[in-house]
Parts: C-alpha cells; structure tokens; sequence
C-alpha cells in the first residue's frame, strides 16, 4: 500500500530540503501525484517503515548525519536555482523586446498624428487668408474706366458665374447669400442688376462692394 506525503514532511523526513525534493520530482526520481492542484508523494508502506527505523537510528544517534546526502541536495537545490535564473533572464529578455517594441509603435503613432494635425492646422490658416483676403481687399470695377468712358452709351451685362469669377467666390454658401442679396437689390429697382427668365445679369460699369460686404 502507499501513502501521500507533503512534500515538506517527505524533505523533514529525508532530512533534506523542499527544494531538492522538487529537483527529484522533476527529474522523475521521485514518485510524485497532483490533488487538488496540490503536489504530494507517493510513499510506500514498505518506504515509511524504513523511514521509522531511520528515524530511531537517528534517536539513537542524532548527531549521525548523512553528508553525502546533503551534498546531494544542495546540488540538486543549486541546480533547480540555475534553471530558475535562466527562466527569469529569458522571460525578463522576452519581456523587455516587447515593450521597446510598444514603445516604438506608440512613437510612429504620435507622428503620424502630429503630421495630420499640423497639415489640418495649416490648411485652416490658408482658408483664413483666403477669407480675410476676400472680404478686406477692396472690390475691384468689373470695367475698366476708360472702357466705361468710351462706351457710355453702350450697355455691358455678365452673368453670375462672371460675376463670381471676377470677385473671387468660390464657396458655394457665400455664392447663395449674394445671389439672395442680388435679388433683394433687384426687388428694390437697383439699375445695377437685371433679370431676364429667372436669370440675373449685373452691370458691368459698377461696383457691389454694398452687397458683397453688406453684413447680415
């Protein structure tokens, strides 16, 4: 018959460590079995009455000890500790090449976004120029003088898209507040603007800069 034995009291028993108990185990010198996640020894009847008449020999002579068996275990104990630093170092190395590598990912990510906020920033700045350059320059005549001068009696019309060209408006929102501020003018008799079958048409002798800047 056999017997389960703790590990520590199977090492008291030997009169050697845990540590070299667990080299025996994973060696497979040692009959071992797994309970309840717990690791035990399995002990022959046979093995725990040599064990009790070991132990009477030690009471008889407790100052008897076994070297070499002590040897043994702290080599076994010494060899269990090597593979256990080898394990940390190659866990530790495995550890330390994953985080750089984190790291390194986490660095392409930040400049890829800091490029895409500064080109955001920069494209935000044109448009405001371009905005400020459109409503602070001032309005230029759609004719020259001299043309207007030459040709008093002649009369000269464009369209809006000429219209938008010419003044440079090209945002399509600030396109239908003129075409509305246009037709208002027009509702009001302005000379300056005609309407023929729903299409507008401005003079070309004049200037707009009432209905382009005109605030809402």
């Amino acid at each position: 018959m056999s017997k389960l034995v703790k590990p520590i009291e199977y090492a008291s028993s030997q009169g050697i460590s845990r540590q070299a108990v667990y080299a025996k185990i994973k060696k497979g010198t040692l009959d071992s079995k797994t309970v309840d996640g717990k690791i035990y020894i399995v002990v022959n009847e046979v093995e725990r009455e040599d064990e009790k008449k070991s132990e009477k020999k030690e009471e008889v002579a407790p100052h008897l000890i076994n070297v070499k068996e002590l040897l043994s275990s702290k080599d076994q104990t010494i060899s269990v500790l090597k593979e256990s630093i080898s394990d940390l170092k190659h866990t530790n190395t495995e550890i330390n090449t994953t985080l750089r590598g984190e790291i390194e990912l986490l660095k392409q990510v930040f400049a890829e976004m800091r490029n895409l906020y500064v080109k955001q920033v920069d494209y935000m700045v044109l448009d405001k120029q371009k905005e400020v350059e459109t409503q602070a320059a001032p309005i230029e005549a759609i004719s020259l003088k001299e043309s207007r001068d030459n040709n008093e009696n002649e009369e000269c019309w464009i369209t809006l898209d000429e219209f938008f060209e010419r003044c440079k408006i090209s945002k399509e929102k600030r396109k239908v507040k003129v075409v509305k501020r246009l037709r208002k003018a027009f509702m009001q008799n302005d000379e300056r603007i005609k309407m023929e079958e729903d299409i507008i048409y401005l003079s070309c002798y004049h200037f707009y800069e009432d209905i382009l800047n005109k605030k809402q």
